[in-house]
C-alpha cells in the first residue's frame, strides 16, 4: 500500500527560553520518589511541570500571558499538605498556584520595587523575596494554602537584591548589583539587621560586578557566581574568602547547584559550560575544578539537581529553550539527554476534509491550507506498507489565516469542525467561538486565498475558561465539549453560523470514582483530566486522569435524546459515565477507531486496547490480550514517550503511534512475532541484543510474557502470566506469521509536532527543526575554551 506523507516543516511554532528550575525535594526516597515534581519556567510567564518517572513526562502546564516572564519557582513542601508552587517574574508580586485548576491562587503585593529573587526556608514555613529598592520582605506561608502573610522587611541595601540562599533557618544569604553579598539575620529579636558584608572582585570595565547566583554548600561553606565569571567559596561564620576560580568561566555565571552531601558544587552561565568542583579535603575545605561539560549552544540560565536511590542527574536549561538531563555518575564524559523542544501536549490539529492544519501559540492561532499531492512511487515493493516521503512544495501550501486574541492569556487549547467552518479558541478564563468561510481561490493553483473569521456569540462560555476542547460531531448537529480548569466536563449545543444555543441546557458528563486512599501530602491534581478523545461517529468520549483512571462515556442520548437525561431534582442534564480501569502508567495518548476500539498508551508504553459496544462491557480485544505485554523492544525501550496515536483510514487495524522522536505503526490484525536470544543475554550475562519483541530463553518450552487481562476490585488493569498459551513460532525480524508487518518504527522526522491521517492514503508529519528557531548570538570568546 502506498502512503503519501505531507512532511510540513513550516509550522512556525515557537518555544520559549528556560528561566527557572527547581524540584520539590532535592532527594528522594522509595517512598517518596512518586510526589517528585520538577518546576520549569519559562520566559513566557508559563510554568510547566515535569514528572521524572517513566522517562519524563510532562503533566501540566500554569499558562502565561503577554508580555510576562517566570523570574523564580519554589515549592514549599511539608507533610500536611499538598506542595504548593510559588512564582515570580518581572513584576512587584509573588504568585501562589492551584495545580488542581492551573490557576493562581493567592498574590502578594511587594511594593518595593519588582522582585528579582525567591527562596523557601528550610522549614518551609518562609519565603524570602529579593526586591528592587534592596529590600528582602519574609513572607509567611504557614497558614495553608492561598495564605501569604508579610513577617517583616529586613535591612535595606543601596542596590537590588539579585538572589537569595538561606543558612538554616535564622540566616539569609543574599547578593547584590553593587559586588556585595549580605548576610541578615532573621530572628525576631534581631529585627532583621545586617551580620555581615563580604565584597567580590570588580568587574574590568567599570559597571558594578553583579553576584547572580548564591547557594549554601553546608552551614559553614557558601558559593557565589558573579559576572565577572568567578566561583568563590566563602567561610560562612567568619565571613572570609576560602577559595576563588576565575579561569574556569569566560563569562557571567548565572545559576549554581550544590549537591545534598555538599561535597560537589556545578556552575554554568552565559559561556554555555557546566562546571563541577568538589572538595578534595574537607579538613581544610579545599576545592578543585574536576571538569567540565558543553552541552548547550546558548547561556545556561537555571540549573536544579536531584538525587535518588536509582538516579543522580542535574537539570539544566537556559536559551536553548530544552531542557537537559545531565547524568552525574558520567558527568565529565558529557552524559546527558535533551528532551525534545515539541510540547508532549500538541497545539497541532488537521482537519483532513477542509485540507487545513491548525497551530495555536501563545495569543495566536493560524491556519494552513495543505494541497493534494500526486502519488509518487519508489519504484514499487512486495512490502506490504510502502511509504514515500513527500516534501509539500511551496505552492501546496498557503497561510490562509491568522488570528490574535485580544485577551492577554495563552491559549489552553483550540478545536475546529470536521469542515473547518466552526473554530473554537479557549484560555485559563475564556472561551471565543468564531466562523470561518472562504474569501476566495487561486485560480492557478485551486488553493483558497484567505479565510474569513467572524466572531460568533459564545454567552455563558465567554466567562468560562477551558483546559481543554473537542467539537464533537453526530448525525449533522454540533457540540463543543469543554473541560474546565476545575475539570468539569461539559457539553454545549453549538451552531456554526449563530455560536451556543441558548434554547438548550448544557449537559454535564459526571462519573463516581472508587474511594482511594491518599496521602495527606500527595499532589492534589492526581484527579484533573489530563486527555480527552471522542470517537468518530460522536458515540463516545474517553477522558484520562495523572491518577492512571480512564473514564468513559456513552453521549450519543445527548444528541437523540436529550430530555430524558434531564435530572428533575437538580434542573440539570447529566450524562453518567463508568471507570473504564485504572492503568499501570499515566495514560499518554488515546485514540477511538472505526472499529468500535478505544486505544490508550501508557507512559510505559504499553499500548490496550478495549472494544467498546453499546450494551456490552468494554473488554480487551483478542489482540490486546496477546500482545499488550509482547511490544517490539524497540518500542518500549523507547525513551521519548508516546504523544498521539491514530488509525489508518484504509486499514482500521493499523495504528500509529508518535513521540517527540519516532513514528511507528502497529497491525493489531496479526500477533507480534517473538524472537528468541540466548539464555545468558537474557539474563543479563552478555550485551542485551536489541529483540523486537519478547526476549525468551531459547532453552525454556515456555514463552514468557503471554497475557490475559484482568481488572480487579479497584479498577486496576493487570497483565498476568499466561502460562497455559499456546506457544507462539520463532519469527525473525518484524513479520508474523501470516507474511505481514507487525510493526514498523523510524527516527527520520523529528522534532514531531504532529502527526495524523489527513485523508485517503495520506498522512501529515509536522516537524520544527532546531535549525529554524532563530537564537540570539551566542557568546564567543578569542580565548581557547577548555573542558
Amino acid at each position: 500500500m502506498a502512503l503519501d506523507i505531507h512532511r510540513c516543516r513550516f509550522v512556525d511554532y515557537k518555544p520559549h527560553a528556560i528561566t527557572a528550575l527547581a524540584f520539590t525535594s532535592c532527594i528522594s526516597t522509595k517512598s517518596t520518589s512518586a510526589a517528585v515534581r520538577l518546576a520549569v519556567g519559562r520566559s513566557n510567564g508559563s510554568i510547566e511541570i515535569w514528572n521524572p518517572r517513566y522517562g519524563w513526562i510532562h503533566e501540566l502546564t500554569l499558562q502565561g500571558g503577554r508580555e510576562r516572564s517566570v523570574e523564580g519557582v519554589a515549592w514549599i513542601v511539608s507533610d500536611d499538605e499538598p506542595p504548593r508552587l510559588f512564582s515570580i517574574g518581572g513584576s512587584t508580586s509573588v504568585t501562589e498556584w492551584d495545580l488542581k485548576t492551573c490557576l493562581p491562587i493567592s498574590n502578594y503585593q511587594a511594593n518595593a520595587g519588582v522582585i528579582w529573587s525567591l527562596a523557601a526556608s528550610p522549614d518551609n514555613k518562609k519565603l524570602a523575596v529579593g526586591c528592587e529598592d534592596g529590600s528582602v520582605i519574609l513572607l509567611d506561608v504557614s497558614g495553608g494554602p492561598g495564605v501569604i502573610e508579610q513577617e517583616r522587611i529586613l535591612q535595606r541595601q543601596s542596590s537590588r537584591i539579585l538572589c537569595l540562599a538561606w543558612n538554616g533557618n535564622d540566616k539569609l544569604v543574599g547578593g547584590l548589583a553593587d559586588a556585595r553579598i549580605s548576610v541578615w539575620s532573621t530572628k525576631r529579636e534581631t529585627n532583621g539587621r545586617i551580620l555581615a558584608t563580604v565584597k567580590v572582585d570588580k568587574s574590568k570595565q567599570r559597571e558594578s560586578t553583579l553576584v547572580w547566583s548564591i547557594k549554601m554548600v553546608n552551614e559553614r561553606v557558601m558559593v557565589s557566581g558573579d559576572s565577572t565569571g568567578s566561583v568563590k567559596f566563602w567561610d560562612a561564620q567568619k565571613f572570609t574568602l576560602l577559595q576563588s576560580f576565575s579561569a574556569q568561566h569566560a563569562a557571567d555565571v548565572l545559576c549554581l547547584a550544590v549537591d545534598t552531601s555538599g561535597r560537589t558544587v556545578y556552575s554554568a552561565g552565559v559561556d554555555r559550560k557546566i562546571m563541577c568542583y568538589q572538595v578534595v579535603n574537607r579538613n581544610s575545605g579545599r576545592w578543585s575544578a574536576m571538569g567540565s561539560s558543553m552541552v548547550h549552544g546558548h547561556d545556561v540560565r537555571a540549573l536544579a539537581l536531584h538525587e535518588a536511590a536509582t538516579a543522580n542527574f542535574l537539570v539544566s536549561g537556559g536559551v536553548e529553550r530544552t531542557l537537559v538531563i545531565n547524568d552525574l555518575n558520567d558527568f565529565m564524559f558529557g552524559s546527558c539527554r535533551k528532551l525534545p523542544i515539541t510540547p508532549q501536549r500538541t497545539c497541532v490539529a488537521a482537519v483532513p476534509r477542509a485540507r487545513l492544519l491548525v497551530m495555536w501559540n501563545a495569543q495566536t492561532v493560524k491556519l494552513w491550507y495543505v494541497g493534494e499531492l500526486a502519488h509518487v512511487g519508489d519504484g514499487g515493493s512486495d512490502d506490504s506498507t510502502t511509504t514515500t516521503s513527500v516534501a509539500v512544495p511551496v505552492q501546496g501550501k498557503k497561510l490562509v489565516c491568522r488570528m490574535t486574541l485580544t485577551s492577554d492569556e495563552n491559549i489552553t487549547d483550540a478545536a475546529i469542525s470536521a469542515d473547518g467552518s466552526l473554530l473554537a479558541v479557549s484560555t485559563i478564563v475564556e472561551t471565543k467561538l468564531f466562523a470561518l468561510s472562504k474569501v476566495g481561490v487561486d485560480s492557478v493553483t485551486g488553493i483558497p486565498t484567505a479565510y474569513k473569521v467572524h466572531k460568533l456569540a459564545a454567552h455563558d462560555l465567554e466567562d468560562q475558561g477551558a483546559q481543554f476542547l473537542r467539537v464533537v460531531e453526530r448525525n449533522g448537529a454540533l457540540k463543543l465539549l469543554v473541560v474546565s480548569p476545575e475539570s468539569d466536563v461539559i457539553l454545549y449545543d453549538v451552531d456554526a453560523t449563530k455560536g451556543v444555543d441558548l434554547d438548550s441546557d448544557p449537559i454535564e458528563l459526571n462519573v463516581t470514582h472508587p474511594q482511594t486512599k491518599k496521602a495527606v501530602n500527595a499532589l492534589n491534581y492526581s484527579d484533573s483530566v489530563s486527555h480527552v478523545e471522542v470517537s468518530p461517529d460522536g458515540h463516545w468520549v474517553a477522558l484520562s486522569r495523572y491518577s492512571g483512571i480512564v473514564d468513559l462515556f456513552d453521549i450519543s442520548k445527548a444528541f437523540d435524546e436529550p430530555l430524558v437525561l434531564k435530572n428533575e431534582d437538580e434542573d440539570a442534564v447529566v450524562v453518567e459515565g463508568s471507570v473504564l480501569g485504572r492503568f499501570p502508567g499515566l495514560p499518554t495518548a488515546l485514540s477511538f477507531t472505526t472499529r468500535a476500539t478505544l486505544v490508550i498508551v501508557t507512559a510505559e508504553v504499553r499500548v490496550f486496547e478495549y472494544s467498546i459496544q453499546r450494551g456490552e462491557e468494554p473488554a480487551l480485544t483478542a489482540w490486546s490480550r496477546a500482545n499488550s505485554e509482547l511490544l517490539p523492544q524497540e518500542l518500549s525501550d523507547a525513551r521519548d514517550k508516546c504523544r498521539g496515536v491514530f488509525y489508518d483510514p484504509e486499514k482500521a487495524q493499523r495504528l500509529w503511534l508518535w513521540a517527540g522522536t519516532w513514528l511507528a505503526f502497529l497491525d493489531t490484525s496479526v500477533d507480534i512475532p517473538v524472537k528468541r536470544v540466548p539464555k545468558r543475554l537474557a539474563n543479563g550475562g552478555g550485551k542485551r541484543h536489541e529483540a523486537l519483541g519478547l526476549v525468551a530463553d531459547e532453552d525454556d518450552d515456555e514463552i514468557r510474557g503471554s497475557v490475559a487481562a484482568t481488572t480487579d476490585a479497584d479498577g486496576d488493569v493487570n497483565m498476568d502470566s499466561d502460562k497455559n498459551k499456546k506457544k507462539q513460532p520463532e519469527i525473525d525480524d518484524a513479520v508474523s506469521v501470516l507474511g505481514r508487518r507487525a510493526f514498523w518504527i523510524t527516527y527520520k522526522y523529528r522534532p514531531i509536532l504532529y502527526a495524523g491521517t489527513f485523508g485517503s492514503k495520506e498522512m501529515v508529519v509536522v516537524e520544527r527543526p532546531l535549525m529554524d528557531l532563530k537564537l540570539p548570538p551566542a557568546f564567543w570568546s578569542n580565548h581557547k575554551i577548555s573542558f
